[in-house]
């Protein structure tokens, strides 16, 4: 009993409540203003239609999503209180002052650990009462829940407690407050920004490098971008995450009280309060800044592998006299050059090494029989999740309920596809090919348990890479998972919708079992007889047909040029001509070329011309549009009585001597 109150006795006397209340009473009037009599007045003049508006908005406030005012005091003020409550260590005299008290530094160190918290606190817990007393006296009661308010109250408190934690755990090693609060956001930006540049210097030396499966690195894993994700807390991060992190704040707490323990009282004002941690600190800003540079000038120049260097160059620098300059205090730090010197020895052999690929990494391509599946995809993430980690929820909460229904990962485990896939690589190691075609990943499943992941620009309008997509492309299993209708039964479908997104017709239904039997078995045989070149075709499509089940999981896909026989048997039945867009629905077409002026100021005033011929009309209806828009680009109006669609086609496109006339006099209006 004799040692608790002694040691009440030193917290009261050591800690700064006097000093600091009015951080705490700023925090709880700012937390007051954004959370509950904001919401209460937002109730005061409501109508059934707001209810839910307002009910999700609470919602969004509770659980830290998309309130951005609340998410940047979590973030701020306990970094704050950690500077101010640990101030003295970073003042001469402060600090001399304090520690000439009897007492020993765990004293000074819990006090005001616990004053801190203490403050941190109470804000968050006089909200919670004051959310409590609302629920029962006020309308909020219909908005606000006990759980959602503790809720708030438990995310409010880890938040603010991990975060001080970490500002008093950095506030040992600097003797400056301005450094303490610049390392403490460092030290939250740090994994995932060394993470993304140094990924990124790597994409530019070694071909094929692409991301890497740690999830350790994920952005989403780190306190601030948990919080600034905008995804609410409780549906995507688990317990397992938040246990974690209670324990890290433990740590860093303890760790901190650690360091305390040696920490000197000279170095009170010194950027880096231990002299063994100067170099970690010389060469690890020289590093980052480094990889800063080479991604800037790599950026700014399009992939330039000199500017890259340049950018190397200089970043690092900047970065180690910068670094110099802040330990000696001084401007003076030219003299030191040599450990510049060898720093940029070693960077030399450890990039030099890596360009060279001395450890075969470009080069490495796994044996057929070796691998178990493979990845063909666009999407990163998507392996990761569905194969990796096997979290399909994340991905649905991410895209949409039924992302999977229409997305399937392309995962590919047919022997033939997987030898296609690895004389593809080779060809693509051969080529080396870096601007050409859209990103995309080549990621083997070996069955030893490894993976190999590698990232290659492919263009499928390449007659070379055509020529080894084409079996790929062609084979049933990609075809399965591109177009997922072809694997639905006509038992399990419910009903069939065609829709035109041209016109304002009303979608046709199909429901008669032996419409849908007719529908399906030639849409599958359609899918499957489609050639390499129908699937790369970049031809716009407009009719789609969405196939719903029993289950109400919606299927969709787009009707080709090359479904003929598909096509064919909507027209006999009739179906064709009640939902889609016919010639006859089509009242006129404008030619339309916009002229650009030297003067940006003048009213640009674009050239027309009217068609009503209906044989050039029909032509313009069939004519392939463009997606890369250039000087000879003309966009193409379709009046369709109380409507209208357009698109853009190439005047050079070879078309009829009529058409071609149109396309002259719209030149020289």
């Amino acid at each position: 009993m004799t040692f608790k109150i002694s040691f009440f006795k030193k917290a009261l006397i050591l800690s700064d409540f006097k000093r600091y209340w009015w951080v705490s009473a700023l925090y709880t009037l700012a937390l007051m203003a954004i959370i509950p009599f904001k919401h209460l007045m937002e109730t005061m003049e409501i109508d059934i239609q707001e209810t839910q508006w307002i009910q999700d908005r609470i919602d969004r406030t509770l659980s830290l999503s998309q309130d951005e005012v609340q998410v940047i005091l979590i973030c701020v003020v306990p970094v704050v209180m950690a500077v101010l409550i640990f101030r003295y260590l970073q003042v001469d005299k402060s600090s001399v002052m304090m520690h000439s008290l009897p007492f020993k530094r765990s004293s000074h160190y819990v006090s005001h650990c616990f004053s801190g918290l203490v403050l941190l606190l109470i804000p968050a817990v006089l909200n919670c009462l004051i959310m409590i007393m609302l629920n029962n006296l006020t309308v909020l009661g219909s908005f606000y829940t006990l759980p959602k308010i503790f809720m708030w109250l438990g995310f409010t408190t880890f938040f603010n407690v991990l975060l001080y934690s970490i500002a008093v755990f950095v506030g040992m090693f600097t003797g400056s407050s301005v450094a303490q609060i610049a390392f403490t956001y460092i030290v939250h930006i740090l994994p995932v920004g060394i993470y993304t540049l140094l990924k990124f210097s790597l994409a530019q030396l070694l071909y094929g490098f692409g991301e890497v499966p740690y999830s350790l690195f994920n952005d989403i894993n780190y306190p601030l971008f948990m919080l600034f994700n905008g995804t609410p807390l409780r549906d995507v991060y688990t317990v397992g995450y938040f246990m974690t992190y209670i324990m890290a704040t433990v740590l860093f707490l303890v760790l901190g009280w650690f360091v305390y323990k040696y920490r000197k009282l000279e170095t009170a004002g010194d950027i880096i309060a231990f002299p063994v941690l100067y170099p970690v600190f010389k060469y690890g800003l020289t590093f980052s800044l480094m990889l800063v540079g080479g991604a800037y000038f790599c950026g700014f120049s399009r992939q330039s592998f000199p500017l890259l260097i340049i950018g190397y160059i200089l970043g690092s620098v900047l970065g180690y006299f910068v670094a110099e300059i802040l330990i000696h205090k001084s401007l003076k730090v030219l003299r030191f050059y040599k450990g510049y010197l060898c720093y940029s020895a070693v960077v030399l052999i450890l990039f030099g090494g890596i360009s060279l690929d001395v450890f075969g990494f470009v080069n490495r391509v796994p044996k057929p029989e070796e691998v178990n599946k493979v990845y063909f995809g666009y999407n990163f993430e998507e392996w990761v999740y569905c194969e990796k980690q096997n979290n399909h929820e994340y991905l649905e909460s991410r895209y949409g309920k039924n992302y999977f229904e229409n997305n399937k990962p392309l995962l590919l485990e047919n022997k033939e596809n997987i030898a296609g896939i690895t004389e593809l690589q080779r060809h693509l190691i051969k080529e080396r090919k870096t601007g050409e075609g859209p990103s995309r990943y080549i990621i083997y499943s070996l069955k030893n348990g490894g993976y190999i992941i590698r990232q290659y620009k492919i263009n499928e309008t390449d007659q070379n890479d055509a020529a080894l997509l084409k079996p790929i492309y062609e084979s049933v299993e990609y075809k399965k998972l591109r177009f997922p209708t072809i694997s639905l039964r006509p038992d399990d479908i419910k009903l069939i919708t065609l829709n035109d997104h041209r016109i304002g017709k009303n979608p046709l239904i199909l429901t008669e079992d032996t419409e849908i039997q007719e529908v399906t078995e030639l849409l599958k045989n359609e899918i499957i007889k489609m050639s390499y070149e129908d699937i790369v075709s970049g031809t716009d499509q407009y009719i789609s047909i969405s196939v719903i089940d029993n289950k109400d999981k919606e299927t969709r896909i787009l009707i080709q040029r090359s479904f003929i026989s598909l096509i064919k048997l909507l027209k006999d039945k009739g179906y064709y001509d009640r939902f889609a867009l016919l010639l006859d629905d089509i009242v006129s077409v404008e030619l339309e070329k916009e002229e650009r002026t030297s003067n940006s100021n003048q009213a640009v005033i674009p050239k027309r011309v009217k068609i009503y011929e209906r044989e050039v009309i029909e032509e313009l209806v069939n004519v392939d549009p463009i997606k890369d828009y250039n000087s000879n680009t003309v966009l193409v109006r379709f009046n369709i009585r109380n409507s209208s669609w357009q698109r853009h086609v190439n005047i050079d496109t070879a078309v009829s001597a009529r058409l071609k006339g149109y396309f002259e006099e719209l030149a020289n209006n």
